[in-house]
């Protein structure tokens, strides 16, 4: 009985550690956006803002000062051509992702070509690519180009990246429909693109849901790429533009804190709202 008394405390403790890592960071932005300069920098830091204020939000979607990197905008226009940019990127790469990975994924389930096997298994050695040294080659190419600094490039390096993983997913959820499902479509009278679009791609939908929301949301949250290949505000997404926020001398952490408590709330209520596609989703793909 003590023996299990010690390990339930054990695992309690274990637990609470968890999950105070995990949660004390966004209550810590939550509690920074909300509190003043001054309780910011004062020492020791205290959960509880003696005055909150709202005030760094106003500066961040109406007004602010000039800063560094932004050429003198204010935190308002900064913010908002971040979030703009960010929008752009992510909502088109994942439309390029649906368009393109649900063929893909069929074509390398149900097609048997000529080096079939080779370029799946290239475009799975795509993704074990480590992404800094990959940063280096890039650069160049894009410079060669003339993709640097613009949404295009960043649109185009997301959907080449995404894509590789989004088409392994897809194979996966085209393998777990019977055959004899086409079959019997085709006998009534489908071709095979009808037969893909009316039976199994319906079929597949809930991973193709769940694909474009892991893309929608990994494009989102695309920081180091943006840092090396954008260096104005026509192209810096908003995880980049939130870095403006950092002086020589002075970081504006009420700023920094009221821009990312409001940049995580779109794909905060996207999971939550498509929670039930995700994992159904995902475990469809789990399963052949």
């Amino acid at each position: 009985m003590k023996k299990n008394t010690g390990f339930r405390i054990f695992l309690f403790i274990l637990v609470f550690l968890i999950l105070f890592w995990s949660i004390a960071p966004p209550i810590w932005i939550v509690i920074s956006s909300i509190s003043t300069r001054a309780e910011l920098y004062s020492k020791p830091p205290h959960w509880i803002p003696h005055n909150p204020t709202l005030q760094a939000y106003v500066n961040v979607l109406v007004k602010g000062e000039g800063f560094r990197g932004g050429g003198g905008v204010s935190a308002a226009r900064l913010f908002r051509k971040g979030i703009l940019n960010s929008i752009i990127i992510s909502v088109t790469t994942t439309i390029l992702v649906m368009s393109f990975a649900p063929l893909l994924g069929y074509a390398f389930s149900r097609l048997r070509f000529k080096g079939h096997e080779f370029f799946f298994y290239l475009i799975i050695a795509i993704i074990a690519l480590p992404g800094w040294p990959v940063l280096i080659g890039l650069f160049s190419e894009f410079s060669t180009l003339g993709l640097l600094d613009t949404k295009i490039g960043l649109i185009l390096l997301s959907f080449t990246f995404r894509l590789p993983f989004e088409t392994w997913f897809m194979k996966g959820y085209f393998e777990a429909i019977p055959y004899e499902v086409e079959d019997a479509a085709r006998i009534d009278g489908c071709t095979y693109v009808q037969a893909l679009f009316k039976v199994s791609l319906q079929m597949v939908m809930p991973g193709l849901i769940a694909v474009s929301i892991i893309s929608f949301l990994s494009t989102w949250n695309m920081f180091a790429a943006p840092l090396v290949l954008t260096y104005t505000l026509k192209s810096k997404p908003l995880t980049v533009t939130m870095t403006e926020f950092i002086g020589q001398y002075f970081v504006n952490w009420d700023l920094m804190s009221a821009a990312t408590v409001i940049a995580i709330i779109p794909p905060v209520a996207i999971v939550i709202f498509f929670q039930k596609y995700i994992i159904r989703g995902l475990s469809a793909g789990a399963i052949k």
